[in-house]
């Protein structure tokens, strides 16, 4: 975003939470975000001192500075308290990447609907979801098919992939994304790797070649230290990673989606810890967790949660796609379907263009 908003306005102050990615951007920095980056009431919790803090110093920034247009994105339980400051400041808020109220916390939405002169979406049913309760909604379309939309190869890899799982003596990729949280890695790590282990014994008679993509951020020691001998790190962005992958493990979040719209047979996997499991469980209200699930409303991919995201019941299931071409040849449609509803690239271009025109003529956007 802030790239495309310095092509469209090379002028443009940016003043940002974030980190490295946004500095090098253009993006002046008033704190970074990279410690806050947890996931789950508990770790919440235990990083509240870091967030008042980095909360004071943002405050400081938007009463000393003038500020044209506040841009939070998504981190609800952060961001409710920055709109509300921005608003009580006389500062317009277009919120981008709407929060997930509509899986839980649909109570919220009357009081943040007050602290929000603009919405942006990126899923398909948010737009009719919260353009029904009252919010001025900007269509986005999804961040993703920037790398996933025409030019990426669906169809040629998709016919490389069938050729390999019909010829034994090609090397089977299996791609595993274990995600980029600490909490999540900690949880899933041993898990997967068991998994890949009782998948390769079980393929004694050909070669599977086991990939473990390093998210940006990740520790790579965290990950070399569980897959030692046998696996292959790997730090390439995901479309890449996902080009030559035959079948994935993958933890729930956006790495699901990305591996769905690169037409990837996988399984989806989340492990929390029990006090986690436990409110969440009490507060969540959808019947998928998984993004492309979510998405095309029923289950396209299979999810392993907590004592189901266990070695046995994981390499069966993997195993399973190799035996089924039908049930490939049923995933791949889903997934071209979830391609055509995910929208077109141009994302942050197109969006870029509304914020712009927000502060250029802030009267447009109320």
């Amino acid at each position: 975003m802030t790239a495309a908003l310095r092509a469209l306005a090379p002028e443009i102050r940016i003043s940002a939470f974030g980190g490295e990615k946004l500095a090098a951007a253009g993006a002046e920095i008033v704190a970074d975000s990279t410690a806050l980056a947890v996931m789950g009431f508990s770790e919440v919790v235990r990083t509240l001192p870091a967030f008042l803090k980095v909360r004071k110093r943002i405050w400081s920034h938007l009463a000393r500075e003038k500020v044209d247009l506040v841009v939070p994105i998504d981190f609800p339980g952060f961001n409710g308290k920055l709109a509300s400051r921005s608003q009580a400041l006389g500062i317009p808020v277009f919120w981008l990447i709407a929060p997930q109220v509509w899986a839980w916390g649909a109570w919220r939405i009357p009081g943040f609907r007050r602290k929000v002169d603009r919405l942006g979406t990126i899923l398909p049913f948010e737009t009719e979801y919260f353009s029904s309760r009252g919010f001025d909604v900007f269509p986005m379309g999804h961040p993703l098919m920037e790398d996933y939309a025409d030019t990426f190869p669906f169809e040629e890899r998709l016919g490389e992939r069938e050729a390999r799982f019909n010829d034994r003596e090609s090397p089977l990729r299996i791609a595993i994304l274990p995600g980029s949280r600490r909490q999540e890695l900690t949880h899933l790590l041993p898990t997967l790797k068991v998994t890949a282990q009782a998948v390769g014994a079980h393929l004694p008679d050909r070669e599977v070649r086991f990939i473990v993509s390093v998210a940006p951020g990740v520790d790579p020691l965290q990950i070399s230290s569980v897959f030692d001998s046998g696996f292959e790190l790997s730090r390439k962005r995901l479309p890449e990673l996902l080009e030559t992958a035959d079948l994935a493990m993958v933890c729930s979040g956006t790495a699901s989606l990305e591996a769905a719209l690169a037409g990837v047979p996988h399984e989806l996997v989340y492990r929390t810890g029990a006090i986690n499991h436990f409110v969440g469980k009490r507060l969540v209200k959808t019947p998928h967790i998984g993004l492309s699930n979510l998405i095309l409303g029923q289950a396209m991919v299979q999810e392993h949660l907590q004592d189901d995201a266990s070695p046995l019941p994981l390499s069966r299931a993997l195993l399973r796609w190799l035996a089924r071409p039908v049930e490939r040849q049923e995933f791949y449609g889903h997934a071209r379907n979830l391609r055509r509803v995910c929208g077109s690239p141009g994302v942050w271009s197109r969006t870029a263009a509304e914020l712009n025109r927000m502060v250029v003529a802030p009267e447009a956007g109320s």
